[in-house]
């Protein structure tokens, strides 16, 4: 085998690899994000969640906790909500969201968390 064809080689197994990979990334928060987050918040979360105290629904912060380490993780279950504590919780009132709308409240939320002066963070 020729030195072309080695190197092609090696270049489409790269490329076949990396295509393979599921790369997933959150989009960057912006201020439209963080606009948009925020009123999807008041629209679809607030009536149950509150940031630091329990309500009608655990306190947000600490369902945002569990997932700092992994982001993907919470993008799956806002995408395809299950109960997890329904001896405690009432199951998610809410139309499971789209991969988009669920990867911009992670963000969002996953900022928050960091950045918990940030003036538009939910009370």
């Amino acid at each position: 085998m020729g030195l072309r064809f080695k190197v092609a080689s090696v270049i489409l197994i790269l490329a076949s690899i990396l295509l393979a990979l599921d790369l997933f990334s959150l989009p960057p928060v912006t201020e439209e994000l963080k606009t948009e987050a925020q009123d999807f918040f008041t629209n679809e979360c607030k009536g149950c969640h509150r940031w630091a105290r329990k309500f009608a629904a655990p306190p947000m912060r600490d369902n945002v906790q569990q997932y700092v380490d992994n982001p993907e993780e919470m993008v799956k279950y806002l995408m395809s909500p299950s109960p997890r504590h329904p001896d405690q919780w009432p199951a998610m009132d809410i139309a499971p969201l789209t991969e988009v709308q669920a990867k911009m409240m992670t963000a969002w939320l996953l900022y928050i968390l960091k950045n918990p002066d940030d003036p538009g963070r939910p009370k």
